[in-house]
């Protein structure tokens, strides 16, 4: 599937052929989050919604799952909501009436997928959207999906941190599930404790590629990761987002009480659209949330070049240029991060503010964002064309 991204319609620049000077390129954008263009304060009319499995409303509450043994329930919006320039969803979750294994179990989660709104997953550990254990004969998980999973039982031999954390996970194509589910980024344990019967307010924000998680009065979030949402996006940047959960030796109801969701509005010389990238995307260096090449591509076709610079890489991709003349940057799109810790999605962004260039040695060096330091834990890559003029 292709990466859906911001993209650079056009870019102007002025380039300093002088050798040994560098420019780099500065682009305004506002971002501005949309008034929630769905809420649910509560759920006395689920008109547009789909229930799957166990699910169903109870009192006006979105019940994912009652407190019984072995139920999986999902709940999604019939229509897909477009994400790929980001989005943020409120809900408030209560979990109740713990009992079996662990004293309550197994866990809901938040999940976007493309794969349809009767979409559900395995029981027990696997949280309704992942393959279940050998428990359940590896009941299917659901493919082309991304998870943030608030997990309240430890499974030991799928390597929980503990009964009570979040975690980012995945599923990609559907033969490359397998149990358990990818995890992308965890924090191994919460000082909110999730299953203690009062009512909790998550709040997701997704500011591309950047996915952050804030519970409660949290000013900070409690969990943060870069996260590549193509693989649940159609051509058009919309997926079907909802809840899941599911229960087995332990069980406890999984209540969803309000839900807000809206996508995120782009004011600036970018958009999202299909990015057409040609880069092979299966070539991509391992343990990395976002696809990192495993090397620089640099094609030439008379004067004109085609670009894959991977994020990793400190002034990675260079093409001649004795003469130093202009060089000219066209169809520029990719994401990359150089300083997610410290920065968060400050530390992420598209060439418009990450693409630097140098002319030195008879050649144009390109590199993703031009402060010194270890480029190796970098990720993503930009994929551009350049002409020299």
């Amino acid at each position: 599937m292709p990466l859906k991204t911001f993209c650079i319609e056009s870019m102007t620049m002025n380039v300093i052929s002088d050798m040994g000077a560098a420019w780099t390129i500065l682009l305004s954008m506002t971002i501005v989050t949309a008034p929630a263009a769905i809420r649910f304060r509560n759920f006395a009319d689920a008109d547009g919604l789909s229930l799957v499995g166990d699910a169903a409303v109870s009192s006006q509450v979105l019940r994912l799952t009652p407190a019984s043994h072995d139920k999986s329930g999902a709940v999604w919006l019939r229509e897909k909501q477009p994400v790929a320039s980001g989005f943020e969803t409120t809900f408030q979750f209560q979990l109740t009436g713990e009992g079996g294994l662990g004293h309550g179990a197994d866990g809901f989660a938040f999940v976007l997928q493309n794969s349809g709104p009767d979409a559900l997953g395995g029981r027990g550990s696997a949280g309704g959207f992942a393959v279940s254990d050998g428990t359940y004969r590896h009941e299917t998980g659901i493919p082309w999906s991304i998870a943030v999973f608030f997990d309240t039982y430890r499974n030991r031999s799928e390597g929980d941190p503990s009964a009570n954390y979040i975690a980012f996970r995945t599923h990609g194509r559907p033969n490359q599930m397998h149990w358990p589910a990818e995890r992308l980024a965890f924090t191994p344990k919460l000082r909110v404790q999730l299953k203690d019967r009062l009512p909790h307010t998550a709040r997701i924000v997704f500011r591309p590629p950047v996915l952050s998680v804030f519970l409660d009065a949290s000013p900070k979030p409690v969990l943060e990761g870069a996260v590549d949402l193509s693989i649940v996006l159609d051509p058009e940047g919309g997926t079907y987002v909802g809840f899941t959960a599911s229960t087995g030796g332990g069980y406890e109801n999984h209540d969803i009480l309000n839900w807000s969701f809206g996508s995120t509005q782009v004011s600036s010389n970018l958009s999202t659209v299909d990015s057409q990238i040609s880069f092979h995307m299966s070539a991509c260096l391992p343990g990395r949330n976002l696809c990192t090449p495993e090397r620089a591509l640099v094609e030439q076709k008379g004067s004109l070049y085609h670009v894959v610079l991977p994020a990793n890489l400190e002034w990675g991709a260079s093409i001649a240029n004795p003469a130093g003349r202009t060089v000219e940057i066209a169809n520029a799109h990719g994401i990359a991060c150089w300083d997610l810790k410290d920065r968060g999605s400050d530390g992420c962004g598209g060439p418009a503010n990450g693409l630097v260039m140098e002319n030195h040695g008879g050649r144009t060096w390109f590199s993703v964002h031009g402060r010194p330091g270890d480029f190796k834990g970098n990720e993503g890559f930009y994929e551009f064309d350049v002409e020299i003029k």
